[in-house]
């Protein structure tokens, strides 16, 4: 049996880490007297990484991708895929941007569905590889999100709108999907969206809705409002979704999902009646890199060792939109 399976991954974190305290700063800088500690105990991330100014979201993925290519010189990338929340332009796609950095000729587009761009593109990029179409597709993200994040100028009513960006951080990840006749790789892909609640997180600039105007550039959403959408949505779905590819979840060995706070782990443990350190937990040091999250949470587990050959591995993406996402991974 043919799959497809992800033969390297590779990630990169801009140069500023950030602390909690050091976000409390900026908002109180900012005219808004913040309780100190408020972060953490509602949030709960400790750090996340802030790109320079001057670094682009191209820039991002570049130096992720550099990071992968490095270790295969000689293979020849057939597509690649960016697949982000952030982007360098409207127009032309960003893709084009990476590809030029990279120095690479293939085909190149842009795949956005907000936090699970990621997981929709490595879905996308198994189809046309199974189909015959490419051999070796790159799939990168950049996030650099921070720029989303409000910092003057908040009203006291509109405090809690914006309260969940101050989790956000910045992030490259890269990823090359291939083919393989072994007993490995992607047996499962699900995907639901749920548009009737797209308004509980949203940035609204930059589209149709409000051309030109900059104070519609900034995160904001209803965090609790968007918790309670996917308390009532998400067990089923995961749970259905584990049934229907034909295991229970005493054999999924490992699980990164896509983390919102430090409540998102705690939920999916309680879901699932697993032991949370099944969970790769990430939050703490990285935050919210929307697409970047999930991908970033797998390398972290590669690198330490938690993913072995052979291990089942579950992909829980959470999106705007509202979009949930499965997939199923053998090691």
């Amino acid at each position: 049996m043919r799959r497809v399976f992800i033969e390297y991954i590779s990630s990169f974190l801009p140069g500023e880490r950030i602390s909690n305290g050091c976000v409390e700063q900026k908002i109180k800088a900012g005219g808004f007297d913040i309780q100190e500690g408020l972060i953490e105990k509602i949030i709960g991330n400790k750090y996340r990484y802030y790109a320079e100014n001057e670094e682009q979201v191209s820039d991002l993925c570049a130096s992720a991708a550099r990071k992968l290519l490095e270790k295969i010189p000689d293979r020849k990338i057939d597509l690649l895929i960016f697949a982000a929340a952030s982007q360098d332009l409207i127009e032309p796609a960003t893709a084009n941007i990476v590809q030029h950095k990279l120095g690479l000729n293939c085909p190149a587009f842009d795949l956005k569905n907000a936090c699970n761009s990621v997981t929709n593109a490595m879905e996308i990029a198994s189809a046309l590889i199974l189909n015959g179409d490419y051999n070796n597709i790159l799939v990168v993200c950049g996030e650099k999100i921070s720029n989303s994040i409000r910092f003057h100028n908040i009203r006291k009513e509109d405090f809690k709108d914006h309260f969940a960006a101050y989790s956000l951080g910045d992030a490259g990840v890269a990823l090359l999907l291939s083919s393989t006749t072994e007993d490995k790789g992607f047996f499962y892909h699900k995907q639901q969206s749920f548009g009737e609640y797209w308004e509980l997180c949203r940035i609204q600039g930059g589209g149709s809705m409000f051309p030109g105007d900059a104070s519609k550039h900034f995160f904001i959403g209803d965090t609790f409002g968007l918790k309670k959408v996917l308390l009532k949505l998400a067990p089923d779905f995961i749970i259905n979704c584990i049934k229907e590819a034909g295991i229970t979840v005493d054999d999924i060995d490992i699980i990164c999902a896509h983390q919102v706070s430090k409540d998102t782990n705690k939920m999916l443990s309680e879901v699932l009646n697993c032991d949370i350190k099944k969970i790769v937990q990430t939050f703490h040091l990285y935050g919210n890199t929307a697409a970047a999250t999930l991908p970033l949470a797998l390398d972290y587990a590669y690198e330490k060792k938690m993913i072995k050959n052979g291990s089942i591995v579950m992909l829980v993406g959470m999106a705007a939109g509202i979009n949930l996402s499965i997939q199923l991974m053998k090691a």
